[in-house]
């Protein structure tokens, strides 16, 4: 387990500016390292939810992880997506869909759209007292339909192309 938490923490430094670097496909891997490890999960999903987190939004003092540069951010959120897959509660407990819907309000990335109403898709149902409403959620699916927007997914074993369309039909029949 240490030697799998010191390649957690060489992902971390690598998703920090002061790398000097754009750390491509780290949050990916970050993400399927949590997914498959129970134990990493437990201790790194906080820290993992924290690069969507802008804390300038909110006011309260964190740890600045945030990601500003949108493919970074698109990791992320697909990372989430795909740890909603088996940790969805714990996803809720980090408030993780309440950051990708700051972020989804935000973007002007059609990628980072994308992913974020995949992801939420993941993470419902949502609680009826959550601050996730649709008028956002249609918006955004509107946008992207005009693109006839498609994005390349992976699924833990194959890459697979999903069109918004497909997306879209997904979300709203299982509301």
């Amino acid at each position: 387990m240490e030697r799998a938490r010191i390649v957690i923490r060489r992902l971390m430094w690598m998703l920090n500016e002061e790398s000097g670097g754009m750390a491509w496909g780290v949050p990916e891997g970050f993400a399927e390292a949590l997914y498959n490890c129970e134990v990493l999960k437990d201790e790194y999903l906080p820290i993992f939810v924290s690069y969507i987190w802008n804390a300038e939004e909110t006011g309260k003092y964190k740890a600045d992880n945030f990601l500003e540069f949108p493919p970074a951010q698109r990791g992320v959120i697909w990372g989430i997506g795909r740890l909603a897959e088996k940790y969805k509660k714990e996803l809720w407990e980090n408030k993780a869909p309440f950051y990708i819907k700051q972020i989804l309000e935000e973007t002007k990335d059609s990628g980072v759209m994308f992913l974020s109403l995949w992801s939420l898709n993941k993470l419902k149902p949502f609680p009826k007292d959550s601050s996730l409403n649709n008028n956002l959620i249609e918006k955004v699916f509107s946008f992207l339909l005009k693109k006839n927007y498609s994005f390349l997914l992976f699924d833990g074993k194959r890459i697979y192309s999903k069109s918004i369309k497909e997306l879209q039909k997904e979300f709203f029949s299982t509301s």
